[in-house]
């Protein structure tokens, strides 16, 4: 698997993020464990 570039990983285990800055082969762990790619937050509403 490829770490892509501008994503954000985040461990399940402690929350912590990863933002990649320069794309490569491999993959991200923490605690042992595969970091996942961070879902996207809702921006606010303007009403």
């Amino acid at each position: 698997m490829s770490n892509l570039l501008g994503k954000r990983y985040q461990c399940a285990a402690c929350g912590a993020t990863v933002l990649i800055t320069k794309a490569g082969d491999g993959q991200l762990t923490c605690h042992g464990e595969a970091m996942e790619v961070a879902q996207a937050k809702p921006l606010p509403s303007s009403d």
